[in-house]
Parts: structure tokens; C-alpha cells; sequence
């Protein structure tokens, strides 16, 4: 049988890629030179050598350090179109990223709608080159409560609207703020009728779900680690039908588990968790989607049925517009036949 050549044919979307966490090294580190950063960061060389050997835990920092060398509106839309490059060659046709705007505004003149504009523009070369779609989540840097109106305002804003925005969120380590300082945000969020995602179980395992679930109620919840020992909260999960998206990679990366087969991915599926699969930050996890799946079969004991299932309900819990989201499903059925005989025994 051959799984990974079956996981890379069938089509796949990408529910949780972090913008700053799937630069592309070749391509940012010419940003970097171009802007000039070298000469003005006086530890630059050691912020290099991280990307290549990452200290896990300082990764979000890291993050946002890569981030910052990214300045113009040419220079987003060029780390966007090589991030599809890098999903098309996953055979992933879809991905919703999330974006944290304020990042990179910072150290630039970019407004908000030149941002969006360029992100568009990375991704409609991604489009039209190498059928790779993808969506934009504007998040809130949970270490920054200050700019989380103005993201909320962004993120409903008739530029966002048109420019392939699909969701506020929420990213960073619960302990760095209060959950209830994003309440509002994310209120407006909903008023204004998007999608909304926020980020928990990082730091605080069940507690911080359980803060993000009643105090923002989200559409969907990312990293969620810690559920697996907490019976009431899986039973919630699965009876609200709330989709967690999850990294098999973070968590090993991360020291969450010693090996994979330790990650309880088993347990969230037979418990009727709506669980998905995603990269993170493929780059610095020094992973991949495909990588994900194969290892949700063995080394967490799913079968292909299972990992079908998965990618097929990652299709079904995207937010995508129907009609968009139609055409992935059929897609989707085509390409998994094909795969099937290609790939698999018989």
C-alpha cells in the first residue's frame, strides 16, 4: 500500500496554516536582504540560524521576528504565491491562513486595505499558476489587546468582504491576556455575519478551551490541547459539533507527547469529535499536511477510512461558499477514485 503517495494524490485543504509559520526560507531571507535588515538587526544571524534549527519554544516569537522583514505589498504577495507553490506540491488545493495584520503593518506605511490587496494578489499567481485557492483569517495577537477592534473592524470591512477574508481569529498563548479582552471583537464578529476562530489550550490546556468556548463562543477552535484526559468537554465538543483543528506535529515539536502515537487522535474520533487535521506552521514544525495524515494512521491508529473521512469533512467544514465548496467535494470524489487504483492494493 502505498499511503503517503495516496494522502499526497487526493485533494486536501488546510484549515489552520500560519502565514508566518510557512515562509518559504529562500524567499524570505532575500526580503530580508532586499529591506535591508541585515545591516539594521544587530542579532540577525541568530534569527537566521533559528529558522533553520528552531527553538520551539520561542517559536511564536520567531514568527513574528520573520514576519517583520516583510515590508512592502510586493514583498507579501511574493511570500504568499511561493507559500502556494508549497501547498500545491502537498496536493493541497485549499487553505484558510491565518494573518496577523498588525505584525506587519507596524513596520510599514501598508493600510489595511493595501495589505489585503496584497495577499490577493500572492494568491491569485498562486491561483491561476498552480490551482491553489486560498482564504484569509484576520487574527488578533492575543499579547495585543489593544488593536483587537481595529482587526475586528478590518475583517468585516467591505474590502475584506471582497478580498477573500473568511473569519476573525484569535492566536498566541492564552496566559499572555485575559480572554475577555477579545469578548468584544468577537461579538462584532458575529454581528456583522463571519466566521470566527480562536486559538486555545496552548499554554492553559482545558481551562483556556473552556474560557474561549463560553466567553467567545467561535465557529471553530484551533490547537485544543488537554481535551483528550476531560470527558465533559469531548461530550460538549461532540454534541455542539464545534470542528477542532488540530497539529500532530505541533505536539511533538513541542514536547506535548514523546512520540505520535502518544497524541490521543484516536480518542477525539471514536468520541465523534469533529476533529481535523492541519500543518500549523509546516515550515518551522518541519512538516507537512501529508505528513500529518500518515502519521494519523501509523503511528495514531486511523485506517484510510478514517483519513477520508477526515479530508472529506475538512472539504464540509471549510468556509468556503457553497458553490466553491461544491466544486472542491466534487473534485475531491473524482481525484480519491483515481487514487485509490493508483495507489492503493487491491
Amino acid at each position: 500500500m502505498g499511503l503517503r503517495e495516496f494522502v499526497a494524490a487526493i485533494p486536501k485543504v488546510d484549515l489552520n496554516l500560519q502565514l508566518t509559520g510557512a515562509f518559504v526560507d529562500d524567499g524570505l531571507l532575500m526580503i530580508a536582504r532586499q529591506n535591508g535588515v541585515p545591516a539594521e538587526t544587530d542579532d540577525f544571524a541568530y534569527w537566521t540560524d533559528l529558522l533553520v534549527n528552531p527553538d520551539y519554544q520561542r517559536i511564536d516569537e520567531l514568527a513574528a521576528v520573520a514576519g517583520s522583514w516583510v515590508r512592502y505589498p510586493e514583498d507579501i504577495a511574493r511570500v504568499v504565491y511561493d507559500i502556494g507553490v508549497g501547498l500545491a506540491k502537498a496536493g493541497v488545493s485549499y487553505a484558510e491562513v491565518a494573518v496577523t495584520p498588525s505584525e506587519f503593518m507596524q513596520n510599514s506605511s501598508m493600510s489595511i486595505d493595501v495589505f489585503i490587496n496584497a495577499l490577493n494578489d500572492g494568491r491569485d499567481r498562486a491561483l491561476r499558476g498552480w490551482d491553489v485557492d486560498m482564504s484569509w483569517i484576520l487574527c488578533i495577537p492575543r499579547d495585543n489587546p489593544r488593536v483587537g477592534d481595529d482587526v475586528a473592524r478590518w475583517a468585516t470591512s467591505a474590502t475584506a468582504k471582497s478580498g477573500n477574508v473568511v473569519a476573525l481569529g484569535l492566536i498566541g498563548e492564552e496566559d499572555a491576556q485575559p480572554v475577555g479582552q477579545f469578548k468584544r471583537a468577537f461579538a462584532t464578529a458575529r454581528k456583522k455575519g463571519i466566521f470566527t476562530v480562536a486559538q486555545a489550550g496552548s499554554s492553559m490546556g482545558a481551562d483556556g478551551l473552556m474560557s474561549a468556548l463560553e466567553e467567545l463562543e467561535p465557529y471553530r477552535l484551533t490547537e485544543t490541547w488537554g481535551i483528550h484526559s476531560h470527558p465533559d468537554i469531548i461530550n460538549s465538543l461532540a454534541e455542539s459539533g464545534t470542528p477542532i483543528v488540530v497539529s500532530i506535529s505541533r505536539a511533538l515539536r513541542r514536547g506535548l507527547v514523546d512520540d505520535a502515537s502518544a497524541y490521543p487522535l484516536r480518542t477525539l474520533v471514536d468520541n465523534n469529535v469533529q476533529v481535523l487535521l492541519a500543518s500549523g506552521m509546516p515550515r518551522l514544525y518541519r512538516s507537512s499536511l501529508v505528513d500529518e495524515y500518515v502519521m494519523a494512521v501509523e503511528q495514531c491508529g486511523l485506517d484510510l477510512t478514517d483519513v477520508v473521512d477526515l479530508a472529506r469533512r475538512s472539504i464540509q467544514l471549510s468556509f468556503l461558499e457553497d458553490e466553491r465548496k461544491k466544486t472542491l467535494l466534487d473534485k475531491f470524489d473524482k481525484q480519491l477514485e483515481f487514487a485509490k487504483l493508483s495507489h492503493l492494493d487491491n
